[in-house]
């Protein structure tokens, strides 16, 4: 039996017979809006369903309009499809912030870009065409837990799952936003408290905005913080953006999924 059809007849034992609706949130992986279909790596319902990844079909294929890999969203299931889908987005408090102009879409090849490292080294997007790089934005004196930490956190975990992949297939990139202060020695002193391994998780600094806006990230300075939205974008061995997650509250299990979805497709001649 195949892992794919032993994670169907999982997910379909486990919603069988769901007279009630079930309400799940979880991380998309996968759209086939052909088929009106998506993979979704969700949470836990307590006394209902364990945390997995499976496939969802929707009631109509219009509620995959505003869906892509790396979206997160809730979804009121009805037996085994979804009549309902909502995409969650982290807002900042009031404030409506327009995506930039720039921002790059799913599918679409990035342009080059180049950062200096937390070793001095340079860094460009190009040379690391073959491998899977995962980008996330945070700054070292982020006061938050929840934000700039959790994200480092995360990637912790991606470092500890994936190490047998890290740097040859796969690569993860923190960019600062506060490249005045995050300079490559003040990285490094970050990255050794975090225990971040180099070269496959490297610390990036220097002209920070314009690659903040490909990835639709938006931030400024406000009484000694940085005001900013959070996103992590996956680029494939091709360079392009295969998938961007909004937010920080993602479970890092989910992200875990995600890397691992793109990694196997990799491995495929």
């Amino acid at each position: 039996m195949s892992a794919a059809f032993a994670l169907v007849l999982l997910a379909a034992g486990a919603l069988a017979g769901c007279a009630q609706r079930l309400v799940l949130e979880g991380l998309v992986l996968q759209v086939d809006r052909p088929a009106s279909r998506l993979v979704v790596s969700h949470a836990a319902v307590p006394g209902r369903m364990p945390a997995m990844v499976m496939p969802v079909r929707t009631a109509k294929a219009s509620l995959l309009d505003r869906v892509s890999p790396g979206s997160r969203v809730r979804l009121r299931m009805r037996g085994a499809v979804a009549d309902r889908l909502s995409v969650l987005r982290e807002s900042l408090g009031d404030l409506n912030v327009p995506e930039p102009a720039e921002a790059v879409r799913i599918g679409e090849v990035l342009p080059d870009f180049e950062l200096v490292d937390h070793q001095g080294a340079p860094f460009r997007l190009s040379e690391n065409r073959g491998r899977l790089v995962v980008v996330q934005f945070l700054y070292t004196r982020c006061p938050l837990p929840e934000v700039c930490p959790r994200l480092a956190a995360s990637f912790g975990s991606l470092q500890r799952r994936f190490q047998e992949a890290i740097p040859e297939r796969l690569v993860l990139v923190s960019i600062t936003l506060d490249p005045s202060h995050d300079t490559p020695e003040e990285l490094a002193r970050y990255a050794r408290r975090i225990h971040a391994s180099y070269p496959g998780w490297r610390f990036l600094t220097g002209a920070v905005e314009p690659v903040a806006r490909l990835f639709g990230l938006v931030h400024w300075a406000e009484e000694g913080l940085i005001v900013h939205t959070s996103q992590t974008g996956l680029i494939d061995r091709e360079g392009r953006l295969v998938a961007l997650v909004d937010g920080s509250s993602y479970r890092f299990e989910q992200l875990r999924d995600l890397v691992n979805l793109h990694l196997a497709r990799e491995e495929k001649p």
